[in-house]
């Protein structure tokens, strides 16, 4: 072999080395991009609006929350619709005149709750008709910013999957309940025997 050939063939080593370390160099790149985000996304805030049951309560409640691990700042809250508390149209109870989505909030820390009375479900879905003043879906716009970003999330409000639901219960409460008026009686019975 001569010089010539070697020279060639270690040109091309070369070049096929090079290849291999820049493909290297992108699949690292790509690592980091995907290790970053992953970062920002366990480390971020995350303004949630959501609708809410408690446990044998006919009351609808519209809970806004913070489950992130940071701050949201310069958080504005927007409703599309009024939305009247017990469909009780009079001044101070439409949400849309609430000051929480009417004025930024500085800050909305991690484990921050907001939580907002709408109707009793059958007071909404009554007559099977959509009363305006308790609209059975509505959007909740969160913006906010964190770490020099800026978020925008709209959030649907849709009540209507809950029509002929039933109410959530705990075994446990029902047992008490059962006890209390097992009391009751008894109560009762001794009272009448003395």
């Amino acid at each position: 072999m001569s010089i010539e050939n070697l020279t060639a063939a270690l040109v091309v080593i070369t070049a096929i080395y090079a290849l291999i370390t820049f493909k290297i160099l992108r699949a690292n790149q790509k690592v980091v991009e995907v290790m970053h985000e992953q970062t920002l996304a366990a480390s971020r805030p995350y303004v949630v609006v959501a609708p809410l049951l408690e446990i044998d309560n006919p009351i609808f409640y519209l809970k806004i929350s913070n489950p992130g691990r940071t701050a949201a700042t310069n958080l504005r809250l927007t409703i599309d619709k009024s939305f009247f508390k017990f469909g009780e149209e009079s001044k101070g109870r439409d949400l849309a005149s609430f000051t929480a989505f009417n004025q930024p909030i500085d800050s909305f820390p991690p484990g921050a709750e907001i939580t907002f009375s709408l109707a009793q479900g059958f007071k909404i879905f009554e007559g099977n008709v959509e009363n305006p003043k308790l609209p059975h879906s509505f959007s909740v716009t969160a913006e906010y910013e964190f770490a020099g970003k800026k978020v925008r999330e709209v959030n649907q409000i849709d009540l209507r999957p809950y029509v002929d639901a039933d109410l959530p219960q705990d075994a446990y409460i029902r047992k008490l309940k059962d006890m209390s008026e097992s009391l009751k009686k008894i109560a009762n019975h001794a009272s009448k025997a003395t």
